[in-house]
């Protein structure tokens, strides 16, 4: 664990690191912004551009900071598609959406920057009519909202430097490399005097009564009965780099349901022809899927947000992870998470996009039966005889598949 001056991100990117160096280097030598803390904070704006995964997680430290500024009015900042997660957060008086040009996902390149450029304008407006007292930005990458949160006028910046424009902040949090991001967010509060740890960072999703009924509703259309046990697979991902193979997903489906003889319910917006499985709406709302996750006896997906969702429900998690990311620093967090993974040398390699091979993802759909059933079984009711998946139904899935050694991870 060392505290860091750039990201790993950066080392993937070397013009990056080069303008940033451009920027800063002067940066540095013209600016001082004031070291004192505001005194009487009424307006507060954390800001999170980044994946609603991303978002997720920062969301974890809102109740603290509403806890030590009960009337303050707390406002975020974050793109559109976050806007359904945090309108059911009741710490926020206002959601602000800016869709930066690197994390908008629709429509081409010109328009995108258009509209990056119209909603920074925008913002930077909006920030100005607010005066907020302090700003939080929580991205520790290049193209942070710094900039942004300094035109608006916050009175007081606080935020991490290893993505650009520290210069700016009136308060430079050290990143530490090694680390979870929940003590990234822990380390930010601690920084404003909010005395908190990682441990006590978590995040939540409000279900409305509406979802719950809804949700109940479709499981029993798809034949699961009120309090029967299901497994949840979600095959997608916002980044097409993490996706598992099809023929895996379906052997670990056909395993589940016909050797272990569990129903499984399946997300699938990626293949949308696995058999053995039960499929649930493919426009189903956020608010809905979460609900049917809280109720899962085990939930199966990739490093995305719905894996973090099902953990934040205590729900048993098992995650096909990508080498991509570092598991150490983005792995669900909750009682019962199970990360499973293939060793590889060049993992994680930080690169958006992947690689052609991408072997970190050549994962046996054996690995992941196993740390399924084994949460399957420390809930199964008693007198049920435990899932034996080494004997039952797992025929297709050993052998050849299996001459990588997959490297498993559990929390229980």
């Amino acid at each position: 664990m060392r505290t860091v001056l750039g990201r790993n991100y950066l080392y993937q990117k070397p013009y990056l690191a080069v303008l940033q160096a451009f920027i800063d280097a002067p940066g540095y030598l013209l600016f001082r912004p004031r070291k004192k803390f505001p005194a009487g904070v009424k307006k507060i704006l954390v800001s999170r551009i980044d994946h609603l995964g991303d978002v997720f997680i920062a969301s974890s430290i809102l109740p603290h900071l509403k806890k030590a500024y009960p009337d303050a009015k707390l406002h975020f900042l974050a793109g559109d598609w976050a806007w359904s997660y945090l309108r059911s957060n009741a710490n926020l008086d206002r959601i602000l959406t800016y869709n930066s040009l690197r994390h908008n996902r629709s429509g081409g390149f010109l328009t995108s920057a258009f509209k990056a450029l119209g909603g920074f304008v925008r913002n930077v407006w909006e920030m100005r009519k607010e005066r907020y007292d302090l700003c939080i930005d929580l991205r520790a990458y290049p193209f942070n909202s710094i900039p942004l949160m300094t035109l608006g006028g916050g009175r007081f910046r606080v935020g991490f430097a290893t993505g650009g424009f520290g210069f700016l902040l009136n308060r430079r949090v050290p990143y530490r490399s090694g680390v979870h991001e929940l003590e990234h967010m822990a380390d930010i509060l601690c920084s404003i005097g909010i005395n908190v740890m990682a441990k006590d960072l978590k995040p939540e999703f409000a279900l409305s009564k509406t979802a719950v009924k809804e949700s109940s509703r479709i499981l029993e259309g798809l034949g699961v009965a009120p309090g029967e046990q299901f497994v949840l697979a979600h095959t997608g991902s916002g980044n097409p780099s993490k996706l598992w193979k099809r023929e895996e997903w379906q052997k670990l489906i056909s395993s589940l349901s016909r050797g272990c003889g569990v129903k499984v319910v399946a997300y699938d917006t990626v293949y949308n022809d696995l058999k053995d499985c039960m499929r649930l709406p493919s426009l189903i709302s956020l608010d809905l899927f979460a609900s049917v996750a809280r109720n899962a006896a085990v939930f199966i997906g990739l490093d995305s947000l719905p894996a973090h969702l099902a953990a934040s429900f205590s729900t048993p998690t098992v995650v096909v992870w990508c080498g991509i990311n570092d598991t150490e620093q983005w792995r669900p967090v909750g009682r019962s998470v199970s990360v499973v993974n293939r060793v590889v040398d060049c993992a994680p390699c930080y690169r958006k996009n992947g690689c052609p091979e991408m072997d970190c993802m050549e994962i046996s759909a054996a690995d992941v039966v196993i740390e399924a059933t084994r949460f399957l079984n420390i809930q199964r009711p008693p007198n049920v005889v435990p899932f034996n998946p080494a004997a039952r139904g797992t025929k297709g899935v050993t052998g050849k598949q299996r001459r990588w050694k997959s490297k498993i991870r559990s929390d229980v």
